[in-house]
């Protein structure tokens, strides 16, 4: 019994010992279990504000994406309208260059024929000079024609009586004479007086002999030239018949 009452005390000590550490155990783990919780909490805070963060940062890259992207679509918008303009005035620039060319070539076109129906003109002015020329051979005979070359020759000679030599210089350095047959002595002799006479100058008339010029004589005295052909009449003549023509 005494053994017993002994072991009772300690026994409750013990028990009393034992329920004080589990009560400090257990306030020890509260402690722990509100601390961890307080930190969960804070984690989750701040995991909720980043969160948060980035969710407005997220928008606001999506507004600016909008706004970049708008921006974008105006900016094409304007250059479309600027290149369609561009085009447009090119357009015009070259229709407008295209038709001045046009113009120009049509101009040039019109000049040219015209060039044309003047060569034309005096190509058939030359042919019917020639034609004028062939008729003639074959008509006339070879006397009737060295008859002819005579008074075409006194005409000319007649013509020169009538000149005023005063009134003209002649520079007879260089002379040439060209006659459709050879010219007579007595025609010769009254030529170069009437040169000596009218325009002070010495020349012996020594002619060149060409059939071309049907009848007639043509001479140069330096700068001076007179044609007395029976060809150049032809060719006055046809210039003539042109001039009646157009009008």
């Amino acid at each position: 019994m005494d053994m017993l009452k002994i072991l009772i005390p300690i026994v409750i000590a013990h028990v009393a010992v034992l329920v004080i550490i589990i009560l400090v155990i257990k306030k020890l783990l509260l402690n722990d279990t509100a601390n961890a919780v307080n930190r969960i909490r804070q984690v989750e805070n701040e995991v909720r504000k980043k969160e948060e963060g980035i969710r407005k940062e997220i928008e606001e890259h999506e507004k600016e994406f909008t706004k970049k992207k708008s921006e974008a679509e105006e900016a094409l918008q304007k250059q479309k309208e600027t290149s369609e303009k561009e085009v447009a005035r090119m357009r015009d620039t070259v229709l407008a260059d295209a038709k001045k060319e046009s113009d120009k070539i049509g101009e040039q076109a019109k000049k040219n024929e015209e060039r044309m129906k003047v060569q034309l003109l005096q190509q058939m002015e030359e042919k019917a000079v020639d034609y004028g020329a062939d008729v003639f051979k074959m008509v006339i005979s070879e006397k009737i024609n060295a008859e002819m070359n005579k008074e075409f020759i006194n005409e000319l000679i007649e013509a020169l009586e009538q000149v005023d030599g005063d009134s003209m210089t002649v520079d007879a350095k260089q002379s040439e004479f060209k006659s459709s047959h050879p010219i007579a002595p007595e025609q010769k002799a009254r030529m170069e007086q009437l040169f000596k006479e009218k325009f002070k100058v010495d020349v012996k008339v020594e002619e060149k002999v060409v059939p071309e010029l049907l009848a007639g004589v043509v001479f140069k005295l330096g700068s001076m030239e007179i044609d007395g052909s029976l060809l150049n009449r032809f060719k006055e003549a046809a210039a003539e018949v042109k001039k009646s023509a157009k009008a």
